[in-house]
């Protein structure tokens, strides 16, 4: 087992929270180290490719069951005059802006104070003792992209709505096409805003590591320490 930190964009971070994601899928690192290369592979059938492939060892992947994942996710640090917290991005920054911006001109501070406590920082900067969210690993499966299952894809979070008149599939608050006739159609426009390199993308196909989790809410050092 292992701690590490995970990334999720605002929209996958508020179906954490709803309790409408318990997947997600990350593209396998250097899929050649393993002897199947896009279009170099050394298996005679795509069924011995996928099973070599399938047959690799949660080692390879960087996951295990029983990890735990904290989540990382765009803040702002800000404090209370006596210590620091995150307020977090996918609740909505605005309130929080306002009130600094109030505080600055009542107590008469610097703009540079302002400005540090405005300042937007992306997901890869969260410091560990800032996540709200822990994730235990259940499940590692590599696989093909296109091999998810619609119910893998509901659990990627795509949610189902007949608003206006229209059934379409779509994730909530996603810079993406509000359609799709599938769940899996919803989950490859999704993929395709989030993976644009060739080779990545989903009518690429690439090989992907498949992840399942528990979420839990709260911090990850807290956790551990109310366990004890």
């Amino acid at each position: 087992m292992g701690d590490r930190g995970i990334i999720f964009s605002a929209p996958m971070v508020r179906a954490l929270l709803a309790g409408r994601k318990t997947q997600t899928r990350r593209l396998l690192r250097n899929p050649e180290y393993f002897g199947c290369p896009t279009g170099d592979c050394p298996h005679q059938t795509q069924a011995e490719c996928n099973a070599a492939m399938g047959a690799l060892t949660v080692s390879d992947t960087r996951y295990a069951p029983g990890d735990r994942l904290y989540v990382r996710e765009a803040h702002y640090l800000t404090d209370d005059g006596h210590n620091e917290r995150a307020v977090y991005a996918a609740d909505g920054a605005e309130d929080h802006i306002t009130a600094i911006k109030d505080f600055r001109h009542k107590a008469g501070l610097s703009a540079e104070w302002e400005k540090r406590h405005t300042r937007l920082r992306p997901s890869i900067h969260m410091p560990r003792w800032a996540s709200r969210l822990t994730l235990t690993v259940t499940e590692v499966r590599v696989e093909r992209l296109q091999d998810i299952s619609e119910a893998d894809a509901v659990a990627e979070g795509c949610v189902w709505d007949s608003a206006d008149g229209f059934d379409v599939w779509y994730v909530p608050g996603a810079q993406m096409p509000r359609h799709g006739a599938t769940a899996i159609e919803c989950y490859s426009l999704l993929w395709n805003t989030l993976h644009t390199d060739p080779g990545a993308r989903w009518e690429d196909n690439p090989w992907v590591v498949a992840i399942s989790f528990d979420v839990r809410n709260g911090n990850i050092d807290t956790e551990a320490s109310n366990a004890q």
